[in-house]
């Protein structure tokens, strides 16, 4: 790629950062049925016909936005996973990420619940969700898969254990975002996750 083109990539990829970023703060504050494109544009400082050469559709940018957010908020897992070997040590990361991302992203986690409601009615969407909420599963699974292997973890279902993890977690964002819970949600999560791990190590004898 000559750099004339990847100026122009930089660009588009810049103006992009700009939509979500606009967009985000819309479907936070008036949710996905009460934000129009024409909001969105108008809050990223650009005309509608400018918004619809980067994304065709209100749904499209939806999507868009959450594998955006996702991303955003997430890539760092994969190096820091590098860094420590242990099966617990790395369940205990997904955590500390977690709770990162709750501390710095607000938008991002509120948002991922508009998305999830939104799912209910739009099968596409709902498509999206299913894949992402599989592969946490996955991820999970593989981690307790492991540890059970090398004896750290007790004999059970790892993929059972990997869907109670993150249906405790989506549950608890589920319930801090929808009413007035009363809990701080990073501790909630952190409790949720350590009990589990407690039922899954084996004790010395």
């Amino acid at each position: 790629m000559n750099q004339v083109a990847k100026k122009t990539l930089g660009k588009k990829e810049n103006r992009k950062e700009v939509i979500f970023d606009a967009a985000v703060a819309c479907f936070n504050e008036n949710g996905y049925y009460g934000t129009s494109m024409d909001m969105i544009a108008e809050r990223a400082s650009m005309t509608k016909r400018g918004l619809y050469y980067h994304f065709k559709s209100k749904d499209k940018l939806f999507i868009e936005l959450f594998h955006y957010m996702n991303k955003r908020y997430y890539e760092q897992i994969p190096h820091f996973a590098k860094t420590v070997s242990g099966p617990e040590e790395r369940l205990r990361m997904f955590v500390e990420t977690a709770n990162q991302v709750l501390k710095e992203g607000t938008d991002f986690i509120k948002f991922s619940q508009e998305f999830i409601s939104i799912s209910v009615r739009k099968p596409e969407i709902r498509k999206v969700m299913t894949t992402y909420y599989k592969e946490q599963v996955e991820r999970v699974k593989n981690i307790v898969a492991s540890g059970i292997e090398a004896g750290t973890f007790i004999q059970t279902d790892a993929e059972k254990v990997a869907r109670s993890m993150v249906l405790i977690t989506m549950g608890a964002f589920n319930v801090f975002f929808s009413l007035d819970a009363g809990y701080d949600l990073a501790d909630q999560h952190s409790f949720n996750i350590a009990h589990i791990l407690r039922g899954l190590k084996k004790q010395a004898h």
